[in-house]
């Protein structure tokens, strides 16, 4: 298996011209799009089901503030392409705030009593507050025209008041959905990339399988309907191996531009695109001092011989990747340093508001300073974000447990030396290498990624686990699909001592990006897994090479059995857990888990998060209340940022619950109550140790009632006197 020489095409009976009498052309393009119908059907019919996600309400309108406004202070933790490709959409749908001028630096002063306001506000305090964009976001999409609440005292109710649905400036399911369709495209880019890599390098009958396992994983069928980066920088990443690989099998004008492009825009899209820098050299290296020739141009008349014209060649061609990636940075901010459009603007509202807050920092029309040290006004603080990675990794080392304050960072903050990382994001920020927002961004994840709630199989960790990825890998991959990467990685090793060719374009990647995530305290999901598993798959359907000894008839019927397998796996999770014999995943996809997690209903007892849990079941709250006759407010404790009112949930705050809104206390509880809890918050992963008691006394003395779309829980109070 994979032995095959790297500069040589497929043999000629790999692609039979005789397949039920159809061209092979028509019949290939017969299969990539009855695959490409299936899976975009499930990612549409999962979109339509799931309410916006917890990072959808920030990067959607972010994405849109970008195009609108030409300005970059929202959601700087990640490039702008994805975010940028999901709102274009919006331009033709959005009616509000369109007309809202942010860029004129009017902002109110008085505590918020609108949308508006409100979100003027967020969007001046973006650069002082690196959670300003949820609210800005929140407010976007379920912004309500004045005068639809009553004020406090009319509402004597602690649960939240109802607006008209009509009340809502915007139709955020509407607006959410067609900012997943562009991310779907990706998806779809991405399948046909898999199947082009795996059909070239085993066949047509590998092709097929590698195809089959990519839009059948239920992982890809619910990222690829979601606003995030997570299926963009899988497609980029993967498209740039993808066709460096058919530029050391012979270079040609056109995979040298592909690659180019491929890596440029996988840099634009998510910060971990920096790992294609090692995985070009480990990829090309063996191709360098390899004795066969480099054939250049399609007819291959022209080849490289020695070592050192090689070298040559793949230095050179590092070298447009990184000129070309850093001219598409520069591109993607519109070749302009500044996150705001108008740094001087942004300053001026930025004072109006730190003013107010603190009317001690000066006196009107004096000099305001910004409550983060290190930080410029209308700028973002970079020299804090490297200088707080620094303390806080200094913090950890004396506290394993990650018990660190704010407090002890920033008393700290000024005495401990940046690393040669902090000092590098340091240089390029004095002498402006790079966008503002690209050079916070990067220095904003890493100090995020060092302290981070995680939940694994019942522990909790701060600092992440250094076993989590093998576990979600694990139990969050199907499990057709986890036995053929498992056979092909062992078959692929043990060849690799026999035969010349190792199968690096493939396993390099997939390696050394899951080494780089594991070793990451950043514990959120199998989602951080996504770029491994283009690879996997490709290398997956190689394993059809294994049937070549068998007849025609025994191949076609153990490939159908195989993709059969991989279908079934995608809807259906066999195994008898908390009752059922078999459990149905469509159109619930986020919260998929394999048999040996005991399917998607024993999920939350083994991870928690985007894995399970990320907001997407509010739609599905409401319609079970009405199926049920529910109109009294429940109690709900939501981890999400979607608005309960949006979809006319009557409801108590609870602690834990939404943080956009008033929370109520649990003295608001009365037996027989309906308590709905998610699965994040059910686990405690984010509730302060107060919080996460008092839910857990609460539930003893409640019954289960159902679960909807296995990431809210319902639950009927009975009341400690257990009478309810």
């Amino acid at each position: 298996m994979l032995e095959q020489n790297i500069t040589e095409p497929v043999l000629p009976h790999e692609h039979s011209p005789r397949v039920f009498a159809i061209p092979r052309r028509v019949w290939e393009a017969g299969v990539v799009l009855l695959f490409g119908t299936l899976f975009a059907a499930s990612v549409i019919s999962f979109s339509r089901n799931a309410s916006p996600t917890y990072d959808e309400v920030a990067f959607l309108p972010a994405g849109y503030s970008y195009l609108r406004w030409d300005d970059y202070r929202l959601s700087p933790d990640h490039p702008p392409l994805a975010k940028q490709l999901a709102a274009l959409p919006l331009l033709w749908r959005i009616n509000w705030p369109a007309q809202v001028d942010l860029q004129s630096g009017e902002v109110s002063t008085q505590p918020e009593t609108d949308s508006e306001s409100s979100l003027r506000r967020a969007w001046a305090m973006s650069f002082e507050d690196s959670t300003a964009y949820y609210d800005f976001g929140r407010n976007f999409l379920y912004g309500i025209r004045p005068g639809a609440l009553p004020p406090p005292e009319a509402n004597p109710s602690r649960a939240m008041a109802l607006p008209d649905p009509e009340s809502f400036y915007n139709p955020a399911d509407n607006l959410v959905f067609w900012g997943r369709m562009p991310i779907l495209l990706l998806g779809l880019g991405l399948a046909l990339l898999v199947f082009l890599w795996a059909r070239e390098w085993f066949g047509l009958g590998r092709g097929i399988l590698s195809l089959a396992l990519f839009c059948f994983d239920p992982n890809f069928i619910a990222h690829s309907g979601l606003v995030t980066t997570d299926v963009g920088i899988s497609l980029f990443l993967f498209g740039a191996v993808y066709f460096l690989w058919r530029i050391c099998r012979r270079l040609e004008a056109a995979s040298v531009v592909l690659f180019l492009l491929f890596f440029g825009l996988a840099f634009v899209t998510k910060f971990s695109a920096v790992l294609l820098l090692p995985i070009f050299w480990l990829t090309v290296l063996g191709r360098m001092l390899s004795p066969e020739p480099m054939l250049i141009g399609a007819a291959g008349k022209v080849r490289l011989a020695s070592r050192t014209s090689k070298m040559t060649l793949f230095a050179g061609l590092f070298g447009a990747a990184l000129l070309t990636t850093y001219a598409t940075i520069w591109a993607s901010y519109s070749f302009r340093y500044s996150a705001a459009k108008n740094p001087e603007t942004a300053a001026k509202a930025e004072a109006q508001i730190l003013r107010t807050v603190n009317p001690a920092s000066g006196s009107p029309g004096g000099a305001v300073e910004s409550r983060i040290p290190h930080r410029e006004l209308g700028y973002f603080p970079i020299e804090a974000a490297v200088r707080g990675s620094a303390a806080t990794k200094k913090l950890l080392a004396a506290a394993p447990l990650g018990q660190v304050s704010n407090d002890d960072i920033l008393k700290i903050m000024d005495e401990v030396p940046p690393g040669l990382g902090g000092k590098l994001i340091l240089f390029a920020q004095k002498h402006r290498l790079l966008p503002e927002a690209f050079i916070y961004g990067f220095a904003h994840t890493e100090m995020k990624s060092y302290m981070r709630g995680t939940f694994l199989l019942g522990n909790y960790s701060n600092t992440g686990f250094y076993s989590y990825f093998f576990y979600v890998f694990l139990l969050k991959t199907p499990l057709p699909a986890l036995l053929l990467i498992i056979i092909a990685l062992v078959l692929s090793l043990l060849k690799c001592t026999q035969r010349r060719l190792v199968p690096v374009f493939l396993l390099a990647p997939a390696g050394l990006y899951f080494l780089v995530a594991v070793m990451s305290h950043l514990n959120l999901g199998v989602r951080h897994l996504l770029p491994i598993y283009p690879f996997l798959y490709v290398l997956a359907g190689g394993l059809v090479l294994e049937l070549d000894r068998c007849r025609r008839t025994t191949r076609i019927v153990a490939l159908l059995v195989m993709v059969g397998a991989i279908a079934v796996s995608s809807r259906i999770v066999f195994f008898p857990a908390r009752g059922l014999k078999w459990q149905t995943v469509a159109p619930h996809y986020l919260a998929y888990f394999n048999e040996l997690a005991g399917g998607p209903a024993n999920g939350f007892k083994e991870l928690a998060d985007s894995n399970l849990d990320w907001g997407q079941d509010l739609k599905n709250l409401k319609l079970w209340l009405v199926a049920h006759d529910i109109k009294e407010p429940i109690y709900l404790c939501y981890f999400g940022m979607a608005d309960p009112r949006f979809y006319q949930i009557a409801h108590y705050n609870m602690p834990g619950g939404c943080l956009f809104e008033p929370q109520v206390g649990f003295d608001v509880l009365q037996p027989g109550g309906i308590i709905a809890i998610s699965a994040t918050d059910l686990q405690g992963v984010y509730l302060s140790p107060a919080e996460h008691d008092a839910w857990k006394r609460i539930l003893e003395h409640s019954v289960l009632v159902d679960t909807v779309g296995y990431s809210i829980f319902i639950y009927k109070f009975l009341g400690f006197d257990g009478k309810g």
